[in-house]
């Protein structure tokens, strides 16, 4: 009986072990592991907001039980946050970064960038877009959008030099020939939100969740501001996204210019500068990775991030927040936005450097 009782408890100590066995071989990487979400902007923001809504619907195709943290670090238009990235963190594939990419960055090499894009994996990229909004009784007053070419100096403001924000705010204006003072430190957008009602900024530009989010039904409902034009993704065969009237009958800045110009289209190195960030500077929703995580880490995320962008709830959800639906490029389809940036003309690499030119001081001294 005992030599029995001894034959049962090995076989069931074998077979427990066995299944132990089978279920390790079978848990996935991320199964019940946290995942950090570096995200270069500001809490409260669009970028966060479409970061945690992403993140509550990826979690389940990366892993069992796996849990994605936001962790937000702003500055610096979004280096910051891809600084912290290749300086702070392990490439164990425990972090990534949600959030604008920094080709403009790399390719001025600004003081402030010590990342090189070539440690950086693509994982996947939403393009968004842009709309830029103006008080209307900001003198002599906007009471349409063509009213803008009537203001003698506009204060515009944003978060710095280079970022996607600030960027659309002034570089059309820039190219419309209005005379534009920049003011930036506007970390997010619920402080753009409380410059622009403090009149403290007559302009700002604006994503489309923090157009639905802040001014809509607010400033722009009671006629305190008014939307003057938006800005799309540039393709790759030339053409601009088509916003399928999101933002009602405000037109595209390329058409806007028409009408205001006789049916032409501009030219010169502001409008090529404008080109070449329709296509690299308007796909802020992106997931990025250390190369050094391995291509296995990368295949996980990018497969999870594609079975996301084609979940039902999770595109519900995104157009509950964006007003339009999700278009990623994931993988491979979206590379190029990280080695084409690199092919750009002269006069669209002298109309950028323009654009984020700083000012002198009197006395011929650059500002810091």
């Amino acid at each position: 009986m005992k030599v029995y009782k001894n034959f049962v408890s090995a076989v069931l100590v074998t077979a427990a072990f066995s299944l132990s066995s089978v279920s390790i071989a079978n848990a996935g990487f991320y199964d019940g592991k946290d995942v950090t979400v570096i995200v270069n902007a500001g809490a409260g923001g669009g970028l966060t907001r479409n970061a945690r809504t992403l993140s509550a619907y990826m979690k389940k195709y990366l892993g069992k039980d796996t849990n994605m943290i936001i962790k937000n670090v702003a500055g610096g238009g979004g280096v910051k946050g891809f600084n912290f990235l290749t300086e702070k963190t392990k490439a164990n594939g425990l972090t990534v970064l949600f959030g604008s990419g920094q080709q403009m960055a790399q390719l001025l090499k600004l003081r402030s960038v010590r990342f090189d894009f070539g440690d950086i994996a693509f994982i996947g990229a939403s393009e968004s877009n842009y709309i830029t909004i103006a008080r209307s009784d900001y003198k002599p007053g906007i009471k349409k959008a063509s009213d803008i070419l009537n203001v003698k100096k506009m204060i515009a403001g944003g978060r710095g030099t280079t970022d996607g924000l600030g960027i659309w705010a002034r570089l059309p204006l820039m190219i419309l020939g209005v005379d534009t003072r920049y003011v930036t430190g506007y970390l997010g957008q619920p402080k753009l939100n409380a410059a622009i009602r403090s009149k403290e900024i007559g302009l700002l530009a604006t994503g489309g969740i923090g157009y639905f989010a802040f001014y809509a039904d607010t400033i722009i409902k009671s006629g305190e501001a008014i939307p003057l034009y938006f800005h799309a993704a540039l393709g790759k065969d030339g053409k601009y996204s088509d916003a399928g009237g999101v933002f009602g009958k405000v037109k595209h800045f390329s058409d806007f210019y028409k009408e205001t110009h006789d049916g032409k289209l501009p030219t010169g190195p502001l409008w090529e500068a404008y080109e070449w960030l329709s296509m690299y500077n308007t796909r802020p929703f992106g997931m990025y990775a250390m190369k050094a995580v391995g291509d296995s880490r990368i295949s996980e995320l990018r497969n999870a991030l594609k079975k996301t962008a084609t979940d039902s709830a999770y595109r519900a959800a995104y157009k509950k927040q964006n007003k339009s639906d999700p278009n990623f490029l994931v993988g491979a389809d979206g590379e190029f936005l990280m080695s084409e940036w690199k092919k750009i003309s002269p006069g669209a690499l002298a109309g950028l450097k323009k654009l984020t030119a700083k000012k002198k001081k009197k006395g011929g001294k650059k500002k810091k």
